[in-house]
């Protein structure tokens, strides 16, 4: 199971051409382009674009149930 995380905030655009490329902490992650008076997401496996965001597709995580661990050694 996945959820999609929005890291719009944190994608940085750099001009290529005729369009953008699209960076994620200093990775590639995709692109933008403009042709045609058409904008075209071509992004990497792992993301998306919606309503004009960008989301990184991570597994979901199962919630904590516990806020320690090894209390069964007596120590909490």
């Amino acid at each position: 199971m996945t959820e999609k995380v929005d890291i719009t905030s944190k994608v940085i655009g750099k001009v290529k051409g005729d369009g953008f490329e699209l960076f994620l902490n200093g990775a590639k992650i995709g692109e933008v382009s403009f042709r045609n008076n058409q904008k075209e997401y071509i992004l990497l496996q792992g993301f998306l674009s919606e309503d004009q965001r960008i989301f990184q597709l991570k597994p979901k995580q199962e919630p904590v149930t516990q806020y320690v661990e090894g209390c069964e050694m007596g120590w909490c």
